[in-house]
């Protein structure tokens, strides 16, 4: 009986050391330009969102991009922070038009468009979003040059406009955006 318990305590101690080894080795890295950024952090890819927000350039790399075909609002999902996974980050949130999906889809999102919408969390929590930009503000333009809603599907397009915070009257001018994605699924 010892010899079991000693042989199962040898036994747990090394997976314990060879699971802290995997969790403590660095994931390696692709310096491939067709890579994907994902909701895994690989680095050394094209794919990111960058845009100046309020003058201060940020570039997010860390992107999980979701593509909804199971329900009957079909919409894209794109969730996108910094490399340890806190703020700042943005969020957009794209419901399928009457029209459909295609390159060249545009939307102008302020407190009237429902449906889709984005929030930008700057680096101290405060939530900015489309939902809380006034009619009388610029809205938050996204124009897709590209939008492929299938599998792996590459999204590119130019981001500029507001958003609010629902506090008070402060507002973010989102300027020389660009977004340029595959999709996860």
């Amino acid at each position: 009986m010892k010899k079991i318990t000693l042989s199962i305590l040898v036994l747990t101690t090394l997976l314990i050391f060879a699971c802290e080894e995997k969790i403590n080795t660095p994931p390696a890295t692709t310096t491939s330009t067709t890579s994907t950024t994902s909701s895994t952090g690989t680095t050394g890819s094209t794919f990111s969102i960058n845009a100046k927000y309020n003058g201060v350039n940020k570039v997010f790399t860390n992107l999980t991009v979701y593509r909804d075909e199971f329900t009957a609002n079909r919409y894209l999902l794109i969730v996108a922070n910094n490399t340890d996974k806190e703020n700042p980050k943005i969020e957009f949130n794209f419901k399928e038009p009457t029209i459909g999906w295609s390159d060249n889809l545009s939307y102008a999102l302020n407190s009237e468009t429902y449906s889709s919408y984005v929030k930008y969390t700057n680096e101290s929590g405060k939530v900015y979003s489309t939902i809380n930009t006034n009619t009388s503000q610029d809205p938050l333009r996204i124009q897709f040059t590209k939008f492929q809603y299938v599998k792996d599907g590459i999204y590119s397009a130019n981001i500029s406009g507001v958003l609010a915070i629902d506090t008070d009257t402060t507002t973010i001018m989102v300027t020389s955006g660009k977004l340029y994605l595959k999709s996860d699924n």
